[in-house]
């Protein structure tokens, strides 16, 4: 017979099962990570006696580099499973300055493991005959041995049935224990570099954020969305709730010499519990071989089976061996993300360092073409439309070639197509980008306005609404599918997304022209004035158009004219179906549809043509029927 002693600590409520690795509450099994179950053990068994930091780290974490949060945080893991609150230390006590003391009073047993499974003489009785019917005592005896038989098949059936319903509640919750929907990778901390390596912590959340984008799912956030917090004094799950997300994958990355250590937890926020945990050490010239350790690691606690589809995508995609070339694109990346003239062309310069010190850096390329792209778009002066243009085309050729599984090389070619006025190729190029990269919010954002033009409303409804799941922490995003829930009539939509975009960004000028615009259809005519006076501020231009639809929606015709006077005689570049617009809802259709006739109408004009509701004064006149036919747009539905 086993005897093995069995070894308990008690505490409160609590008791703690050293053997078997669990902490029951009256009974009830409290779920603890096996590093925060180790805490909980090291501090039960010192009871009483003050445990030095560095003690306790080096019992936890033996012969590994962690940092001193790490043992904070599991500190904080282990207070929450005990119910302790913030003002409350009944069981651990901080020590300043030193460490932790476990303050409860801590009851040891022991028990050999054969007592264990000795039957209660008291847990199963069976009444005696009556002595009156002692004629009957073998029928009864029989009924007796009837009755144990019975009770007993019943509690093998039950203990078989508990045995395989708890194994598979165990493979259950074990597969759907790290389930995250949403994740964000932040900045790793960089810990005592010198300067030139104070973005080594960016450039390993972008690398495991491009790698992860791969897979469809979770979503990932993008870069851009977490890059604010490269430089942070936050704490990750604050950052998480701030972000939205299920789940933030938090690190540090410190380089001594040609040596660099990585450390990573992946933390869920619901309860603060760590999911996934990885440490690394290796010379500074494998850093690319962590990045890909640590994905593949990260990727199978987040998937609870990958495929070889999978791997091969996780795989892929090798950014460069020249660590030279990698701190450029590093800085390069940080100044593509800020996206104002000034840091864009930061960016270009230090992008063509890093290709000019290895050519066959491919996503390099691809972020330097999209430099050159949003310059086109932008007008940004850092070179002119046309030469921006043709860099953007020539670099993003150049990283396709060497590596076509790049989404962003596939979605800069893509607006390069769009310009170009090549649509059925931009559309390729957008949806192979997607396909590449399920996660990348900035290909979704352009497709979406790629289907607008191409007259596909509720396909990109549906892309803006996926891009703003992916990013909802973005401006961007959130502005995006503010303007498409504006032209597919959900002003109430429209107006909540644009000011999710204000609070992330209080200068998004669209913003505050898509909610003045909304008030407007509402009939909310002082609250859109007040918007576009916040318009004027920065567009004066663009406002002063705002405030004649308004005063011409509102039926104050004499104002709506005298800006309307105001703009023909200068010389202020209008699109002539805005000036259709406005007299539409003066009434006055033979000017309206004198300046519709006058407009070009560009992929973007004929989607606001067929959509927009701001244009339904004119819908019902036959000349605008003719107007959609001869741009070849159907009959647009109200």
């Amino acid at each position: 017979m086993n005897r093995q002693a069995l070894h308990f600590y008690e505490f409160g409520v609590f008791r703690v099962d050293a053997q078997e690795r669990l902490l029951y509450r009256e009974g009830e099994v409290v779920p603890l990570t096996p590093k925060v179950f180790d805490t909980l053990l090291v501090l039960v068994q010192n009871s009483g006696h003050v445990l030095e930091k560095t003690e306790l780290m080096q019992t936890l974490w033996p012969d590994s580099f962690v940092e001193e949060s790490s043992l904070a945080q599991n500190i904080s893991l282990l207070r929450k499973a005990l119910g302790e609150g913030a003002s409350e230390r009944q069981y651990i006590e901080t020590v300043p300055r030193r460490g932790y003391r476990f303050v409860a009073e801590v009851r040891e047993t022991k028990r050999e493991a054969a007592e264990a499974t000795t039957t209660d003489e008291t847990a199963l009785t069976v009444a005696a005959p009556h002595a009156d019917d002692v004629s009957h005592a073998p029928v009864a005896r029989r009924r007796v041995r009837q009755v144990y038989v019975l009770m007993a098949a019943v509690l093998l059936c039950s203990a078989v049935a508990g045995f395989f319903y708890a194994r598979a509640h165990k493979n259950r919750r074990a597969k759907t224990e790290t389930a995250a929907k949403s994740i964000a990778v932040l900045p790793f901390k960089t810990l005592g570099t010198e300067d030139e390596t104070e973005l080594l912590g960016l450039g390993m959340a972008d690398a495991l954020i491009i790698k992860l984008g791969k897979l469809p799912r979770p979503s990932v956030l993008p870069t851009g969305s977490i890059i604010k917090y490269t430089k942070r004094d936050a704490d990750a799950l604050a950052i998480g709730r701030e972000l939205g997300v299920d789940a933030v994958l938090d690190g540090t990355v410190q380089r001594a010499g040609e040596r660099v250590r990585v450390t990573a937890q992946l933390v869920r926020l619901s309860d603060g519990k760590t999911l996934w945990s990885g440490k690394f050490d290796q010379q500074y010239s494998g850093i690319f071989a962590i990045q890909d350790s640590l994905s593949e690691q990260l990727a199978a606690a987040l998937v609870s089976e990958l495929t070889n589809n999978d791997r091969q995508r996780l795989a892929g995609g090798r950014l460069t061996q020249n660590t030279e070339a990698y701190q450029a694109y590093l800085m390069g990346l940080y100044f593509w993300n800020r996206r104002t003239e000034e840091n864009l062309a930061k960016a270009i310069g230090y992008l063509q360092q890093a290709v000019e010190k290895d050519a066959d850096f491919a996503l390099a390329h691809a972020v330097l073409a999209d430099c050159y792209y949003l310059c086109q778009t932008s007008g940004y002066k850092i070179v002119p439309r046309g030469e921006a243009l043709r860099r953007a085309d020539e670099s993003a050729r150049r990283a396709l070639v060497l590596d076509d599984t790049i989404a962003e090389a596939h979605t800069a070619m893509a607006g390069v197509k769009m310009a170009y006025r090549e649509f059925e190729e931009a559309g390729r190029e957008f949806r192979r980008a997607i396909e590449l990269n399920p996660n990348y919010a900035v290909a979704r954002v352009r497709y979406g306005y790629f289907l607008f033009g191409s007259l596909r409303l509720e396909e990109a409804v549906a892309e803006m609404k996926r891009a703003q799941e992916l990013d909802p922490a973005s401006p961007v995003t959130n502005a995006a599918l503010a303007f498409m829930l504006r032209m597919a009539r959900d002003d109430d939509g429209a107006i909540k997304h644009n000011r999710r975009a204000l609070e992330l960004q209080p200068d998004t000028i669209g913003a505050h022209a898509g909610i003045a615009e909304s008030y407007i259809r509402k009939g909310m005519f002082d609250e859109a004035h007040a918007e576009i006076e916040k318009v004027r501020q920065t567009e004066p231009l663009m406002a002063v158009q705002l405030r004649a639809y308004a005063f011409a929606a509102a039926g104050r015709r004499t104002e709506a004219l005298a800006i309307l006077s105001e703009l023909q005689q200068s010389d202020a570049s209008v699109p002539p179906i805005n000036y259709a617009l406005i007299y539409g809802h003066l009434g006055d259709k033979e000017k309206a549809f004198e300046w519709l006739n006058k407009d070009s109408f560009s992929p973007a004009a004929r989607a606001l043509l067929h959509f927009d509701p701001d244009l339904d004064p004119l819908r019902d006149d036959p000349r605008y029927e003719e107007i959609l036919r001869r741009e070849d747009i159907a009959r647009a539905s109200k």
